[in-house]
């Protein structure tokens, strides 16, 4: 019981975190449902069946609804449709910070020495992460419940249950897979390779819906098993041996994960690569790289650099061919007609990717930045920060070429993404302005310093509770852009959500207001930091 209560004293800042998320994305649509449904049964259906036109043709992203004329359908499909991508990347960060982050900073070192087996360690981390993740799907849950009260309606406690414990055990299993590969791969490697494990998991099962070819092969998949329970809607259900599944991945995943563990050594892998030998080195490397400022940042990021750059690239270019695929359809249907002018200006290929595609690749540079901030907040934890210090190097400088280093590697994200989209939409004949998708792919960058401003400020002052609290700041940023028009929030409220500040670039040019607010912000985050990081003492 020690070792579960320390597990959950480590990871309390993630809990709190996706708890508070999980609760805001289950209430705010549950409200909003009330405001773009109507009351009347008639009104209901009516918005049922024209939102069922549109998300059948998203299934690429999401699956498909059920009774979206109810509050339990609507929800389900809108707020844990996100939601479950939500809890993996959570069970990404905490068990790739489990396995290795703890290492690096001598917890585990610190664990073992008290006498507990290996085995013991690994699962009282999964039972303090099981614990956590009930917490937070329970909070999602009585989200709901209130949400509904808020409209006027009673929601059974039965089926927001079932759902609080599908998430969790969905996100169990997802912690025990990146449990597993962290054990099998170099330290510095875990997190990328564990995350695009995930990715690829995910895209199997939700392209599968699209392209059959796929579907003999998505039950590899934990996301197809948790789309098969729907059990908020009143016709859904509690798919039991699915659930079984989930937790069947989870105990698997966590026992292949001790036995890994019980036979590597600290800070190394179960299966490492062996180069050639050689004598041991005790002077400081004499390569320049490590001497240029920035260039040595991008270098000791090299391998998890290019993996983003690959795995953000190659989502372009597939939503780019997915593009014809979903619009075609969807001009079919003449009642669809108001929605598309929300966000369709000028030619329709070239404005429905800008929504799809830009919209869903900001996520990912958010992403980004969240993961180089977390690696700032584990150099503060783990000492490296203070070897770093006392070269010596003054505080700004560090903070300075930390945000050179994630403005660049941004920069190589979103010119070879751009690259891509533009090769991907002549073969697919979209006629895109090039001035203007070079526009919209460069953006990417100050969009992502915002974020990195924001987590370096929370990184100077609460480095332990840097990754929750920003993941929070993300999703509720993300959440204002949604929900900010559906319940006619003032536009002063609506620019504050950086995704609102970037605007639509590839069809509607540069907002240079948004631009000048978005840079300002980046700029004064990383003010903010400079002075806060110098009050502080390292790893306090």
């Amino acid at each position: 019981m020690t070792a579960i209560r320390l597990a959950l004293r480590l990871g309390r800042w993630g809990l709190v975190g996706f708890a508070t998320v999980s609760f805001i994305a289950t209430f705010i649509n549950c409200v909003g449902f009330y405001q773009v449904a109507g009351h009347t049964q008639a009104e209901r259906e009516a918005f049922a069946k024209s939102f069922a036109q549109i998300a059948s043709q998203l299934t690429v992203l999401l699956p498909p609804p059920v009774r979206l004329d109810t509050v339990g359908g609507y929800v389900q499909y809108r707020a844990y449709g996100s939601l479950v991508i939500v809890f993996a990347i959570w069970a990404l960060a905490s068990a790739s910070g489990a396995a290795r982050g703890d290492e690096d900073r001598g917890i585990v070192e610190m664990i073992l020495a008290t006498g507990l087996a290996r085995a013991q360690a690994v699962a009282a981390r999964i039972a303090g992460f099981a614990v956590a993740s009930f917490a937070a799907a329970l909070s999602a849950s009585i989200g709901v419940i209130l949400g509904a009260g808020a409209g006027g309606e009673s929601f059974p406690t039965v089926p927001a249950l079932e759902e609080a414990f599908l998430l969790a055990i969905f996100g169990l299993s997802c912690y025990s897979l990146v449990l597993l590969i962290a054990q099998l791969v170099a330290p510095r490697m875990a997190t990328g390779v564990a995350g695009a494990v995930l990715l690829g998991l995910f895209l199997l099962n939700s392209l599968s819906r699209t392209f059959d070819s796929l579907a003999t092969l998505r039950w590899l998949s934990p996301f197809r098993y948790s789309e098969l329970s729907q059990p908020l809607a009143p016709s859904g259900n509690f798919d039991v041996r699915a659930t079984l599944v989930l937790a069947g991945i989870a105990v698997a995943g966590g026992v292949l994960a001790a036995l890994a563990f019980t036979h590597r050594d600290l800070g190394s892998a179960l299966i490492a690569l062996r180069g050639p030998a050689r004598p041991p080195m005790y002077e400081p490397s004499r390569s320049l790289i490590w001497r240029i400022p920035v260039i040595r940042g991008i270098y000791d990021r090299r391998v998890g650099l290019t993996m983003w750059t690959a795995g953000v690239s190659v989502m372009a270019a597939l939503f780019v061919v997915l593009t014809k695929t979903i619009v075609q359809p969807l001009l079919s249907i003449p009642g669809l007609a108001t929605y598309f002018a929300a966000f369709i200006h000028g030619a329709v290929y070239p404005s429905f990717l800008s929504f799809i595609w830009f919209g869903f690749a900001q996520l990912l540079m958010s992403g980004f930045a969240i993961a180089q901030v977390a690696r700032w907040a584990a150099e503060d934890t783990d000492g490296r920060l203070e070897l770093i210090l006392s070269n010596p190097v003054s505080r700004t400088q560090v903070l300075l070429e930390r945000a050179a280093v994630l403005a660049l590697g941004a920069l190589i994200i979103a010119i070879v993404s751009g690259v891509a989209v533009g090769i991907e939409s002549h073969y697919q004949s979209i006629d895109l302005d090039a001035r203007r998708l070079a526009e919209a792919s460069l953006l990417l960058v100050p969009f992502a310093l915002v974020f990195a401003a924001v987590g370096a400020l929370l990184s100077a002052r609460l480095p332990r509770a840097t990754v929750g609290i920003l993941g929070a700041f993300a999703f509720a940023s993300y959440l204002m852009l949604q929900f900010g028009p559906i319940f006619d929030l003032p536009a002063w409220v609506q620019d504050l959500s950086a995704f609102k500040l970037y605007g639509q670039p590839l069809t509607e040019g540069v907002d240079q207001t948004g631009l000048m607010i978005t840079l300002a912000i980046a700029v004064a985050g990383f003010a903010a930091s400079a002075v806060v990081m110098q009050r502080r003492d390292v790893g306090a």
